[in-house]
């Protein structure tokens, strides 16, 4: 989900580049059209004085030629005067004279008796504009053709591009900013959330911290006097089975109690660590060996491939209390006739151990949540496991990687520095 802040920057961004782009556009058809009017106004401008020029002179003598070396009007490419036929009766070009052209233009301005343009191409490929003017010259009816070449007026042209280019520039610009704005946004609201979590689970540990060394002490007593009754019942008058289930009972409860005041005194506890060479055979043998002690009614097959002298240097505690909790909730996914397989490995400076099994796997939302305080799906448990284990992999400068689908069991890989 994105935050009303990154919303509003991305529509002013939006807005912004739709606004320029739409200036930009009509900005640069506006110069296009500026520059066919500046020429079409040129081109008429020149035909009008040769028409009169031409109404007062002998059509024998041929001044298209005087008029462009001459150089009286910028721009032209050439002047050309037809009869109805075609025929050129003058050009600046006097090897052209005589010539018939049959082109469009010709035809629709004799057809239509009004001026017509247009854009021709030279020998050259030049582009040029062409006015095709209805002349009416000693009193019979020609087409004066006025060719001009555009590059005196393309000098608005250039700066329409130059300005639809700083533009583009400015849009890209502003794009970059705009990401360079998104990602410190996003970096800002995560550091927010961040301070915000670290600030509500601090709070949510001195709570913890409180409370478990408040309710450690009673609950010993309860525990170690129902204990005692229990032992000092037995053979008396008054001992029956009632009595023996019902401070077990208190027993068990009281034990489970004691689990719990462990898991958050254990969460809450500052992660100071102390760096030991670790041999990683003999420490998940060892986490192994504790698990299988308390299994009771399940059948599980641990399967180990774990290199020899293969060591690494961290907390020799919290590695055990990590792989202990991981493999307490493998066991706890398999319902019966069950596998754990533990694969250790070398990789660069780093020791990959992965923790995989054939239990009952985790739904999406499972995943998402699993390493969150307090969140477990048991009828019994703490919801503490997992959240330990990721904040004491932290404390070694490790990780965790999760794999899992619903009914195909669940993978967890540590990825723990050779040294601390």
């Amino acid at each position: 989900m994105f935050s009303k802040n990154t919303i509003y920057l991305f529509i002013i961004l939006v807005a912004a580049t739709l606004l320029i782009s739409i200036s930009t556009y009509f900005t640069y058809r506006n110069s296009l059209t500026a520059v066919e009017d500046s020429l079409k106004l040129h081109a008429l401008g020149i035909a009008i004085s040769l028409e009169s020029a031409l109404s007062k002179i002998d059509l024998q003598k041929n001044i298209f030629t005087d008029i462009v070396a001459e150089g009286k009007w910028e721009g032209i490419a050439f002047i050309s005067l037809y009869n109805q036929k075609g025929a050129t009766l003058m050009h600046s070009n006097e090897e052209l004279i005589s010539k018939v052209v049959d082109d469009e233009f010709i035809r629709k301005t004799i057809a239509t008796r009004e001026s017509v343009y247009g854009y021709m191409t030279l020998g050259t490929d030049e582009n040029i504009f062409v006015l095709n003017f209805p002349a009416h010259i000693h009193n019979t009816f020609s087409i004066l053709r006025v060719a001009l070449h555009k590059y005196p007026f393309e000098k608005i042209i250039r700066q329409a591009r130059f300005q639809a280019i700083s533009a583009i520039t400015v849009v890209f610009i502003l794009w970059i900013m705009g990401i360079f704005f998104f990602r410190t946004l996003k970096k800002s609201e995560a550091l927010n959330k961040a301070i915000e979590e670290s600030q509500r689970l601090a709070m949510l540990g001195e709570m913890s911290s409180v409370l478990a060394h408040e309710i450690r002490n009673p609950l010993g007593s309860i525990k170690g006097f129902a204990q005692l009754v229990l032992e000092q019942s037995k053979g008396q008058e008054t001992y029956t089975r009632e009595i023996e289930e019902y401070l077990s009972i208190i027993i068990t409860e009281s034990k489970r109690l004691e689990s719990l005041t462990d898991d958050l005194l254990l969460y809450a506890k500052t992660t100071e660590y102390r760096a030991d060479a670790v041999d990683i055979s003999a420490i998940i043998d060892e986490s192994v060996k504790n698990i299988m002690a308390n299994i009771e009614s399940k059948v599980i097959d641990f399967k180990l491939s774990i290199p020899e002298s293969l060591t690494i240097k961290t907390d020799h505690d919290k590695l055990k209390q990590i792989l202990i909790n991981i493999i307490q909730n493998s066991v706890e996914a398999i319902s019966e006739n069950g596998i754990i397989e533990i694969i250790a490995k070398h990789k660069n400076n780093l020791i990959e151990i992965l923790i995989q099994d054939n239990g009952c796997g985790m739904t999406e939302e499972i995943r998402k949540n699993i390493f969150k305080p307090f969140f477990t799906t048991k009828a019994k448990g703490t919801g503490l496991g997992l959240a330990i284990v990721e904040k004491l992999l932290k404390s070694i400068g490790g990780k965790i990687q999760l794999q899992s689908e619903y009914g195909s069991g669940t993978s967890f890989k540590l990825i723990i520095p050779k040294q601390i």
